[in-house]
């Protein structure tokens, strides 16, 4: 309670490699069962790392399908401008190439928002594997401690999120890319009814701005409520 919302945030967004189940187990313990364990692990070890590759793959396809569409949509607007003057036809096929563009790259920022929640959760469970193999092995403790602390440097696991920082992730850039689109559609239309300029670009703009806006504190909000920590440091 009292706490400010990045000071909740850094707590959601650092990991815990330290966690360990709550019965000490040792892989001696095992017995005859000690290969079942090990393949037990490895190959959940093995799965989560493969969901990563998953979810990496999807939200480079994504973002590579999106910012193709934008890109012939701007092929498509310049060859429909070229040469032309402003007429109801032009406004109209610029609403018609940019509102789908615009829909498409807010699905777009959705879906790679929750990929990334879904990426950090595995790379989480990961860790607290790579705990499980410390309690199980003591004498990789300190192997795999050396690694923790070498993560703890790593800038995507840093809790500490500026207010640039949700730019530098794949949903950001495409909120950002969306913010354009949007100021661009809004801007067509508005010039399509007034044919003033300065209105269609104030226009364009306070729509583009409003969308990014809310876009980051949409990210900020589901990161705060997807993440595992945040519930158990809010105590």
């Amino acid at each position: 309670p009292g706490a400010r919302p990045d000071q909740r945030t850094e707590i959601s967004m650092q990991p815990e490699p330290a966690a360990v189940p709550p019965h000490l187990l040792r892989l001696a313990d095992a017995g005859d069962a000690k290969p079942a364990w090990i393949t037990l692990l490895t190959t959940e070890h093995y799965i989560l790392g493969m969901q990563r590759a998953a979810t990496i793959s999807e939200v480079n396809g994504r973002a590579s399908i999106f910012i193709g569409a934008v890109s012939a949509g701007l092929i498509a607007l310049g060859f429909e401008g070229a040469g032309n003057r402003h007429s109801a036809g032009s406004t109209v096929f610029g609403a018609l190439v940019l509102t789908p563009l615009l829909f498409l790259g807010l699905v777009t920022f959705g879906r790679c928002l929750q990929i990334a929640i879904d990426d950090w959760e595995f790379s989480v469970r990961i860790m607290k594997l790579r705990a499980t193999y410390a309690q199980l092995v003591p004498e990789l403790a300190g192997l795999l401690a050396a690694a923790d602390g070498d993560e703890a440097e790593v800038t995507m696991f840093s809790g500490h999120w500026q207010a640039l920082q949700k730019m530098l992730s794949v949903a950001g850039t495409m909120a950002v890319i969306t913010s354009v689109v949007l100021g661009g559609d809004v801007g067509v239309i508005v010039y399509g009814l007034s044919f003033s300029l300065l209105a269609a670009l104030l226009s364009g703009t306070a729509a583009g701005v409003l969308l990014m806006y809310a876009t980051a504190r949409y990210q900020w909000a589901r990161w705060c409520s997807a993440s595992v920590a945040p519930k158990r440091g809010m105590r």
